[in-house]
């Protein structure tokens, strides 16, 4: 098989984006303390009752949660990865709420529906472009809140314990390709950090 396509399967194991959401986690715990002190400086009345930084803060949980439910459902179907292709079950736009419905190893009640619903419009209208496509598309824009935050947090930690469960002792990709054993402090609780084992064919 083309190195080229191992290289990708390997680079799109469900770890990468495990580790790219916590990135995106993390940025978002800076802009949460940032948001604290910064204010609006525009004059531009539909802003001046906003909190600074809000917006940027929403764009970053649902980027987060985005790879977080797309590295679990590669962890359940790696079939998603195969030929080094990303498969149109989880490529297609950025409904949040939709893509956890194909989640077959958690459950998720009305509340964490209803909230990455909340991002699935933020993602691509307010929380990204100052405006919607259309001037007729109203701005249902949310506000940051500790109760925002502690939603995304929980969520974050589900989901990501679940991918970890999945994978920490193996994960069979497509073409051959296998991911070894691996263990992280985080959801261990430990400071012993072991590096993920690569096999190829």
């Amino acid at each position: 098989m083309n190195d080229k396509i191992k290289e990708y399967i390997l680079n799109a194991n469900p770890i990468q984006w495990l580790e790219y959401s916590e990135e995106l986690r993390d940025t978002s715990e800076l802009i949460w303390e940032e948001s604290k002190t910064t204010k609006v400086h525009l004059s531009f009345p539909k802003r001046l009752d906003k909190p600074g930084l809000s917006r940027p803060y929403f764009l970053n949980i649902g980027f987060s949660l985005e790879n977080l439910i797309k590295g679990l459902l590669v962890s359940e179907n790696p079939e998603y990865l195969k030929d080094g292709k990303i498969s149109s079950e989880i490529s297609s736009g950025h409904n949040l709420d939709n893509l956890a419905k194909k989640i077959s190893s958690l459950t998720f009640n009305k509340t964490e529906f209803d909230f990455l619903k909340i991002l699935s419009k933020a993602i691509p209208n307010w929380s990204r472009y100052p405006i919607p496509k259309r001037w007729e598309i109203e701005n249902t824009e949310e506000i940051i809140s500790d109760d925002i935050r502690q939603q995304f947090l929980s969520l974050w930690d589900k989901i990501g314990f679940k991918i970890y469960e999945l994978t920490k002792d193996s994960w069979n990709g497509p073409n051959g390709v296998e991911l070894g054993a691996w263990r992280s402090s985080y959801f261990e609780g430990t400071l012993n950090f072991e590096l993920p084992e690569f096999k190829k064919e």
